[in-house]
């Protein structure tokens, strides 16, 4: 015991196996007449190892790691060269990461032996129902083609679901959602099911009163994964990143054949994982929401697959697919089932505009679908809503609308302030999110899409869904916050446009190739830089 703190150094020997060191500092007060807190106050607790060699289990996950990355690149294809210098690379890294920032490295080497067992587990899967599709529907990919794309999810997978099972990675909203899922397991569910806490519509979206459908969908889901022996944060963020990266897949698809060109669909699909938002949408732990951006992409990508031969009713199997995607996506979550329904509503009135005679049978394939499923989602969920909907909801919205239309347009970078500071708050965010070199190519490549000469068959799709970001931008302030939904569903066709750009770069300029690797370079070093900041940094701070 001293009068003035002190510094106490404790030694460990090096060994095999998990040390758990406890600490225990109570304060006490003698009594409520003596309010002195008394007792061993511990200010800061500091491990450091000595530089000595790695023990033997440590030893054995950096060989497993090693191995399965190699392995992996041998199933993609990749020649021998390459394969010794990518995993060269990560040994080195891992090698240095031991010596300088052991613990670091050290906490999540279970974690990442789990997250390369995953990638194995599901290339094949995956790979043979990408073939499938691309036979279906007359694509054409060449074998390096392939490469290139397995590649690109391989590595995605790895940075994006390694980052998200990082054991000292901290998401501002898993708490609640373990504790959903947690409701699921104790059998409460109709507590989630039915309108309650978890539908209100409070401060969180600029309303005061309401109630809004919001699935469980997703706790449903993490329940038996978790019951199957994983805990339920790292179901969680396991499943919320591999959606994100296998929207890599979707994006690929959708170019393919809206462009009809293998390059621009590849840098679409590797464009999205340098995209800043995704992982600022990761890191803050929106489950539901990604769960429902993810839903809508897939209806996006049968939608243009199928473009311009829509299933009709008679075509009962392709047919009811399309039904159960739509009915997916609107119960996956409602504000982002909203939006797609809303985008296939305005891509209506543009078939419509065009002439009822040519688009009759795609219009009533969209309309039909919608009204099918929404009514099954009507009859399984959504009823429970109505009348909390006519009586609390919509008045609320009403207010809102009034008090919006009533408010000073002030510059506050705040977006329940007023319309304004809402449009200034979307903007900052999507300017920072996407950076200024990405924005400009998307700038100019959504242009191109209208004058490319397969993109702009597609025409009345991109306006479709370049609509709902210019219309839920002027709407989200007045009805309520969309908390950026409207920005985060327009991302694949950002990485759509700005690819089309960088394409188009590639082949019209003598360096087009080192810009577009350059390009690459420096949207990779932007997400490094996120990547580390959202997960051992910003979270940190205020936690």
């Amino acid at each position: 015991m001293r009068r003035q703190p002190a510094t106490y150094d404790l030694f460990f020997p090096a060994t095999s196996g998990d040390l758990v060191i406890a600490f225990e500092s109570n304060l006490y007060t003698p009594s409520s007449t003596d309010p002195r807190r008394l007792g061993i106050a511990l200010d800061q607790v500091e491990v450091q190892g000595q530089r000595m060699l790695p023990p033997l289990t440590t030893t054995m996950q950096i060989l497993a790691i090693i191995s399965l990355f190699w392995f992996f690149w041998r199933r993609v294809g990749l020649k021998p060269a390459m394969i010794f210098l990518l995993t060269g690379v990560v040994l080195l890294a891992a090698l240095v990461g031991l010596f300088q920032a052991r613990l670091f490295i050290t906490v999540a080497l279970g974690h990442w032996i789990a997250v390369l067992v995953l990638l194995h587990l599901v290339l094949w899967p995956l790979q043979q129902l990408m073939r499938t599709i691309v036979r279906r529907y007359n694509l054409t990919v060449s074998a390096v083609g392939w490469k290139w794309l397995w590649g690109i999810f391989g590595a995605a997978l790895l940075f994006k679901v390694g980052g998200a099972l990082y054991p000292h990675a901290i998401f501002i909203d898993e708490w609640p959602h373990m504790q959903r899922v947690q409701m699921v397991l104790d059998g409460r569910f109709l507590e989630l099911y039915r309108p309650g806490f978890t539908s209100f519509l409070g401060g969180t979206v600029g309303l005061e009163a309401g109630y809004l459908p919001y699935s469980p969908l997703w706790y449903l889901l993490i329940a038996p994964i978790h019951m199957a022996g994983i805990p339920i944060g790292d179901a969680m963020n396991g499943l919320n990143a591999l959606l994100d990266v296998s929207k890599g897949l979707m994006i690929f698809l959708i170019t393919l054949r809206t462009l009809d060109r293998e390059r621009p669909a590849l840098i679409a699909s590797g464009l999205y994982h340098l995209l800043p938002m995704p992982y600022f949408l990761m890191s803050w732990g929106n489950y539901p929401t990604q769960f429902g951006l993810w839903a809508s992409l897939v209806v996006l990508t049968f939608l243009a697959l199928n473009y311009q031969q829509m299933p009709v009713l008679r075509e009962w199997k392709r047919f009811g697919l399309w039904v159960g995607l739509l009915a997916l996506s609107i119960l996956s979550y409602t504000i982002i089932g909203v939006m797609t329904f809303t985008m296939l509503g305005i891509l209506m009135l543009f078939k419509i505009l065009q002439g009822v005679k040519g688009s009759r049978s795609f219009i009533l394939s969209l309309l039909i679908g919608m009204i099918l499923a929404e009514g099954f989602a009507f009859t399984v969920y959504h009823v429970q809503f109505v009348s909390v909907f006519l009586n609390s909801t919509l008045p609320a919205v009403v207010n809102n609308i009034i008090n919006m239309a009533g408010a000073e347009l002030r510059p506050d970078v705040e977006a329940r302030e007023s319309p304004l500071s809402n449009f200034l708050a979307n903007t900052i965010f999507l300017r920072n999110h996407t950076t200024y070199l990405l924005l400009l190519l998307t700038m100019v490549g959504l242009g191109g899409l209208y004058f490319d000469q397969s993109g702009r068959r597609y025409g009345s799709f991109w306006s479709a869904w370049l609509a709902i970001f210019v219309l839920y931008t002027l709407v989200s302030a007045y009805v309520a916050d969309m908390v950026l939904k409207h920005i985060l569903f327009v991302m694949p066709l950002i990485c759509i446009s700005a690819a089309l750009a960088l394409n188009a770069i590639w082949d019209r300029w003598r360096y087009g190739r080192l810009a577009t690797i350059v390009t690459a370079l420096f949207l990779f070093a932007v997400v490094v830089e996120r990547w580390w900041f959202y997960l051992l940094i910003k979270r940190h701070d205020v936690m």
